[in-house]
């Protein structure tokens, strides 16, 4: 971690710590938030030694787009995976009809009913207009409390950075997960997926000319969803990662070309042609 970037996050961490705690802005207005779930960051170091049984997907269109390899990866890794994306989902509003989140409810029932030992979190652009308006310091108290909430019952979270590409070239979010990430550490792991989708030239292409001349379909005609190998890529990262932060066991291989690539979810030519 480069010496700058290090000391945004310090300054962002007391920022966290600094914010009143009883009112939350949501898209430029003050509002109560119904129930409080914050709690004081951990100070343990340890990372778990129990590999994961049962992980639990939560995010939007891009996490259900990229669940089928995930699913498929964490089950050669002889974990249970459960579901619990939904697209247009965000912290601060779903889609374009809710202009709050039911995250504080959704959540809390997901992880009681699931009971994962490891959440995987990849959200969108959902809250990017929030944090446009209120800043990211405002926008990592309500991870915050998304993290409080997950890790309640003692789940591990692992929080992916928002897809690299698409129209989220900046991903204005991904400080607040972070940071949000160096509050607790040994509880929640934060990592950016931006290498697992390049491509030979450095950017992040829909799709490119592998050197034996096969094509590589890496995302959807909007440049942001995933095709299967995008969907692939990503989901190895997140095997590799999980294993080094001691999380689960390594995948076995063999995975990567299951039936999972065949579903409808890439029925769209950008994914075959």
């Amino acid at each position: 971690m480069s010496p700058t970037r290090r000391h945004r996050l310090i300054l962002l961490a007391v920022l966290l710590l600094v914010l009143p705690l009883g009112v939350v802005a949501w898209g430029g207005r003050s509002e109560a938030p119904t129930t409080s779930t914050a709690l004081a960051p951990s100070t343990t170091t340890t990372v778990t030694s129990t590999p994961a049984k049962k992980v639990l997907l939560l995010g939007d269109s891009s996490m259900v787009d990229a669940s089928p390899a995930l699913i498929a990866m964490f089950n050669a890794s002889g974990a249970q995976v459960a579901m619990g994306a939904i697209p247009g989902y965000g912290l601060t509003q779903v889609g374009m009809s809710m202009p709050t989140s039911p995250f504080r409810s959704d959540w809390v029932r997901l992880r009681d009913q699931e009971t994962p030992d490891l959440v995987v979190v990849m959200l969108g652009l959902w809250d990017q207009h929030f944090v446009e308006v209120n800043g990211v310091a405002t926008y990592s108290r309500i991870v915050t409390e998304a993290a409080d909430i997950l890790t309640a019952k003692g789940a591990k979270v692992l929080w992916l950075s928002l897809p690299p590409g698409g129209k989220a070239p900046e991903r204005i979010q991904d400080p607040a997960f972070e940071a949000v990430a160096a509050m607790y550490p040994g509880k929640v792991f934060y990592t950016d997926t931006e290498g697992s989708l390049r491509g030979p030239n450095g950017d992040f292409p829909a799709r490119y000319v592998a050197p034996d001349g096969s094509l590589v379909h890496l995302r959807k005609a909007d440049g942001w969803h995933f095709c299967p190998d995008g969907a692939e890529r990503l989901a190895d990262a997140v095997d590799r990662v999980s294993v080094n932060d001691g999380l689960t066991v390594p995948a076995m291989d063999g995975w990567q070309n299951g039936p999972w690539r065949v579903s409808s979810l890439y029925d769209e030519p950008a994914c075959s042609q």
